[in-house]
């Protein structure tokens, strides 16, 4: 008989798709209040024209990212902007032309 611990890994933590990530905070940000996951998938379904499920699987999955990395906050099923660097956020999520 063996005992001992199991062991648990921490789940790998997925690249923040940009495009996605600086709407999100767009959406957020010009909205200037929290709104629900539903709310967030509404406004971008209509910018990018979009409404599959694939493409409000990928914005659950970015939305929870962000809560993960400290970008959005979430309470009671809404999200919120946490930062108040997110002009430098922005910045950071802008994609680079020479790469």
């Amino acid at each position: 008989m063996q005992l001992g611990y199991k062991l648990q890994r921490a789940p790998q933590q997925r690249c923040l798709i940009r495009n996605l990530m600086r709407t999100i905070l767009q959406v957020l940000q010009s909205s200037q209040r929290p709104m629900s996951d539903t709310e967030i998938i509404s406004a971008l379904s209509v910018r990018f024209r979009r409404a599959d499920p694939e493409f409000q699987r990928q914005v659950r999955l970015s939305l929870q990212d962000a809560v993960r990395y400290g970008i959005l906050k979430r309470q009671l099923n809404v999200f919120s902007l946490r930062s108040k660097r997110l002009a430098e956020i922005l910045d950071s999520l802008v994609p680079s032309s020479g790469r």
